[in-house]
């Protein structure tokens, strides 16, 4: 299988499946399970991969540092707001650059997590087996210091993200309100955005399936927190809600209008 961007996305699918970025099997077991990556040379698997993991850690960086969460942190900080304020670029690669602490605060946590972890004695067996096979795939004895998908030095992971995300190439619209759906029909993203290319372009870096723009409106945060606030009860995790009826005769009418 050569190493295409496909197949990258395809097996950064899996490893999510697993758990990534965070927590992961270790190599062996997707080496030996991955029907792709079991018939390919050893060294072309690894560094397929090697490349999927980034490819995780990217996704959920791209989510981490999107525009909407950046906007959401400076409103809930804005003293005196009313809701209505609408941040440009400048104000939200900032925030975003600001975030990058937390962000490595919460890898180191999660590797320090992983480095104590005991094997669990009922467990030895598979342990066993787990070393046999490391081996067997070129691997050291020893398990891996870490399991998780993200470089080394994740500060600059980190900038590299940010840059993708708020590119000057990437030029702002209007503010907009947008209603979009992606792989799974039945749910829908009601979010808020002053450039919509690039919250498209982040939606197709994390599935397959191009985006479905259901309905877009001029409006400010304000306006995607009250319609939050309206289908609250379809929310299904922060910006995504099930696509109920109610959800899409709002979609119907507003489009008609």
């Amino acid at each position: 299988m050569a190493e295409s961007a496909g197949a990258v996305y395809a097996l950064a699918d899996v490893l999510e499946h697993l758990g990534a970025p965070w927590s992961l099997p270790e190599d062996w077991i997707v080496l030996c399970d991955n029907d792709d990556l079991r018939h390919m040379p050893r060294t072309a698997a690894k560094k397929l991969l090697a490349k999927a993991k980034k490819e995780t850690a990217r996704r959920w960086l791209l989510g981490r540092f999107d525009p909407s969460e950046m906007d959401l942190e400076l409103s809930e900080e804005s003293e005196g707001g009313d809701g209505t304020e609408v941040f440009d670029d400048r104000h939200l690669r900032q925030r975003a650059i600001n975030s990058i602490g937390d962000v490595v605060s919460t890898v180191k946590s999660q590797r320090e997590l992983y480095a104590n972890r005991e094997i669990d004695p009922s467990q030895m067996a598979a342990h066993q087996a787990t070393v046999a096979a490391r081996l067997e795939f070129g691997y050291p004895k020893e398990p891996p210091s870490r399991t998780d998908c993200f470089d080394e030095d994740v500060p600059r992971q980190c900038r590299r993200i940010i840059d993708e995300i708020y590119s000057p190439k990437v030029r702002s619209t209007e503010p907009l309100v947008y209603l979009i759906s992606t792989e799974n029909p039945e749910f829908v993203k009601i979010g808020f955005t002053t450039c919509l290319e690039q919250r498209l372009q982040s939606l197709r870096t994390a599935s397959h399936v191009e985006p479905t723009i259901l309905l877009t409106i001029h409006g400010t945060p304000s306006l995607e927190r009250e319609l939050h606030t309206r289908f609250e009860a379809a929310r299904y995790n922060r910006e995504w809600f099930r696509l109920t009826e109610e959800i899409k005769t709002f979609v119907a009418s507003e489009g008609e209008g």
